[in-house]
């Protein structure tokens, strides 16, 4: 991560604090050959990972049922010793790395449930906005206007009415949902396919410093684990794992989105998607979705009314909107003339009578000032749906 430190180092009082059973699962997490799979084992069979130190060299049944090569075996012995252990905190504590485990109270309940559960997250951030209810919005890595139009509406809806955004950090469509979370003043959280020290794609750097400052990045990957793509898919669960439901917005026949759905299928969830253009090929896994039984929507409001029967665990922010009733001739006008649709500056242009296009670039900046209006990227317009 270049100069960015994880945080400040803490002083080395810290490192005196007795061992606890995560500093176990840590250590575990640390050798190469055993799995989420092989620790959960260990744990159900024997209810305690610290008790291994005295339990495993005097058992072979351990080894046997989880057919460990001989050299994965000694490691495990060797790591669960407790001055290893104990070294192991300590150097995490120095590099000021923060986990928390299945172990923890904090660790969401959610996501123990999932089939292949992790057992540790690494995070930046702030980790109490896992305790708000979660919606996961994930789309193509090219969009369209009309996706990111659809995904900024919907985000900020959606982050207004008390969700958590959750998506991948990747370009595309999961910035656009981080983006605008974060514009609302609310949160969000982005679940990496590599270590929490890494910035991938590198561009997203901008997003993802300041998703460290204001929302929260987790990963279960160990710090310095570079992107791989058999990483994504697993990424994935989480994203979905974590969520009520997930949103796609825009994806192709073959894209990773529909990896996240299929998770969300398989783990019970909610599976939303938008209908786009028939001949637009980043619409193609979308449609498909539909016709295979997710919920199509056109409106915030369709997801919303899903989980009406939660309304006592949401916390909505309050309206950023400025409305206007006393707007003047020329804005009032070019309000009718703009849809929710966009339009370019130049269809507008010819849209509008000859004496109002003069002042179209300034009328054009004060509704988007007030709010009624947002520009987008090539110069494209849109009215806010509820105006």
């Amino acid at each position: 991560m270049g100069g960015d430190r994880m945080k400040s180092a803490p002083s080395t009082s810290l490192f005196h604090q007795p061992l606890e059973e995560r500093d176990y699962l840590y250590a575990l997490t640390c050798i190469e050959g055993v799995g989420r799979r092989t620790i959960h084992h260990l744990y159900n069979k024997y209810g305690s990972l610290s008790s291994l130190t005295h339990l495993l060299p005097n058992e072979e049944s351990w080894y046997e049922t989880l057919r460990l090569p001989p050299s994965v075996r000694q490691q495990v012995l060797f790591e669960i010793n407790p001055d290893r252990v104990t070294a192991r905190k300590n150097a995490r504590l120095q590099a000021g790395l923060e986990f928390i485990c299945f172990l923890d109270e904090i660790f969401p309940s959610i996501l123990i449930e999932i089939p292949d559960p992790p057992v540790l997250l690494f995070y930046r951030g702030d980790i109490t906005l896992l305790q708000r209810p979660m919606l996961g919005i994930v789309g193509t890595r090219t969009p369209s206007t009309y996706g990111r139009h659809v995904c900024q509406t919907f985000a900020k809806d959606l982050s207004n009415a008390g969700f958590m955004i959750v998506s991948g950090l990747a370009q595309g469509i999961d910035a656009e949902a981080h983006r605008t979370a974060l514009e609302q003043g609310a949160g969000t959280i982005g679940v990496l396919g590599c270590g929490i020290d890494q910035i991938y794609p590198t561009h997203n750097r901008p997003l993802y410093l300041r998703m460290a400052e204001s929302g929260l990045i987790l990963s279960e990957y160990h710090p310095g684990t570079k992107p791989h793509p058999g990483f994504f898919p697993e990424r994935n669960r989480l994203i979905s794992g974590l969520s009520l439901g997930v949103l796609i917005v825009e994806a192709a026949e073959r894209s990773g989105s529909l990896i996240t759905a299929d998770c969300a299928n398989e783990q019970g969830r909610d599976v939303f998607a938008i209908p786009g253009p028939i001949f637009a090929k980043g619409s193609t896994g979308t449609n498909n979705l539909i016709k295979q039984g997710a919920k199509l929507v056109t409106d915030s409001k369709e997801i919303l009314e899903e989980y009406a029967h939660l309304s006592s665990l949401f916390s909505p922010l309050s309206g950023q909107k400025i409305i206007s009733p006393d707007l003047p001739e020329e804005e009032r006008y070019l309000l009718g003339v703009l849809t929710t649709e966009p339009l370019h500056w130049d269809e507008i242009f010819t849209r509008i009578s000859i004496e109002y296009r003069p002042c179209l670039d300034r009328d054009l900046v004060r509704l988007e000032t007030k709010n009624l209006i947002q520009s987008l990227p090539g110069g494209y317009y849109v009215k806010h749906r509820d105006e």
